[in-house]
């Protein structure tokens, strides 16, 4: 089958991208013709943050030149230039042969998908929420934007929901054909344990990222360190968790691979802080080094963590003392037989077991 897997902006370096990364990686094991249809990027850094050598030398690149300004992702004057890029670099692919593409996989926005008639799946995340401005020049950018995103859910055949808390929400929104199935995760190795507590995320205010340094600081005599990607959007928030940073807390900015498993290796307890989280892969990927995972009572994370792999916390104020029992128990086979049922094989069986129904 030959398709198209449609992600506007691959520089963010977060969940969204590494599920592309493995949807490529088992689209590919799955003997199918993949073009990448993406603003510029970087396909070496992304191999290489990622660790997957010579994924995108085995697909075509469909690349068109974007220019982000300032403009946020999903804003009416974001979405005009990147489908414009689109637009035109699919033009240009028309004139010299026809791509003849059997499916649109949509990875990141439903609003990003590119017009052409074929069918679309689309990874769902959760449902984009729109705000009701007061002025009226802004009200008629709310709705044609409403009216857009809209019209493009309406093209997608089918959701694939990243757990069944995105699913329940996606279908009350969108009201089209969906399935869960959980991203993949890679399994870290646990190493020589020391009372380490970490967290990792992508440095927007979103995760909650603050409450860990709060934490560190009623328990001094813990380390506590965060694996971060930057935001291009919420750089003055990255700044904000460096100058907060306590004597037992350190920041590491877009660790590789390497130092990223190394640090999840030697920690004991892995904490969460996002409420509502649509899935929660870095959770999964502490508990496969055995380290006890405390998450908020919501979203993803509570259809990972059950009782005997970890904590979920309702008040904050509960926190400290999780963490004093989590380092206690660590490191924990419960926690890492629980995070192999979420595995790349699984997820590669998943995939393909829906490709097959198509």
């Amino acid at each position: 089958m030959r398709i198209l897997i449609v992600h506007p902006v691959m520089t963010f370096l977060g969940g969204g991208e590494r599920l592309c990364c493995d949807t490529i990686r088992a689209l590919q094991s799955g003997g199918h013709d993949l073009t990448i249809l993406s603003s510029s990027f970087e396909p070496e850094k992304l191999e290489k943050f990622f660790g997957y050598r010579q994924l995108f030398a085995r697909a075509n690149l469909m690349l068109y030149k974007s220019i982000d300004k300032k403009d946020q992702f999903g804003t009416p004057a974001h979405l005009f230039r990147h489908l414009r890029g689109q637009r035109k670099v699919l033009k240009q692919a028309m004139k010299v042969h026809d791509p003849n593409f059997d499916l649109v996989f949509s990875t990141q926005d439903p609003g990003y998908i590119p017009t052409m008639n074929r069918p679309v799946i689309q990874w769902g995340y959760f449902p984009k929420t729109f705000s009701f401005p007061t002025s009226l020049p802004r009200t008629v950018r709310s709705l044609s934007l409403r009216l857009h995103y809209q019209q493009q859910i309406s093209r997608v055949g089918l959701v694939l929901a990243i757990s069944r808390y995105s699913q329940e929400s996606l279908d009350r929104e969108w009201e089209r054909p969906s399935k869960v199935l959980y991203p993949a995760c890679n399994m870290v190795r646990a190493t020589s344990k020391r009372d380490m507590v970490v967290t990792a995320a992508r440095a927007i205010p979103g995760k909650q990222l603050e409450l860990f340094w709060a934490i560190a600081r009623l328990r001094p005599q813990y380390e506590f360190v965060m694996l971060l990607t930057r935001d291009p959007y919420s750089s003055e928030y990255s700044k904000d968790l460096v100058s907060q940073t306590p004597h037992n807390g350190k920041i590491v900015f877009d660790p590789e691979k390497e130092l990223y498993h190394s640090v999840l290796g030697e920690a004991k307890v892995y904490l969460h802080f996002m409420r509502n989280e649509h899935f929660g892969i870095t959770v999964v990927e502490a508990m496969s080094a055995s380290c006890v995972p405390i998450v908020h009572d919501s979203g993803g994370p509570r259809e990972i963590v059950d009782d005997s792999s970890g904590y979920r916390w309702q008040r904050i104020e509960d926190v400290p003392d999780m963490v004093d029992r989590a380092i206690k128990m660590a490191p924990s086979e419960a926690s890492r037989l629980r995070a192999e049922e979420f595995g790349y094989e699984r997820f590669q069986r998943g995939l393909s077991s829906i490709f097959s129904e198509l």
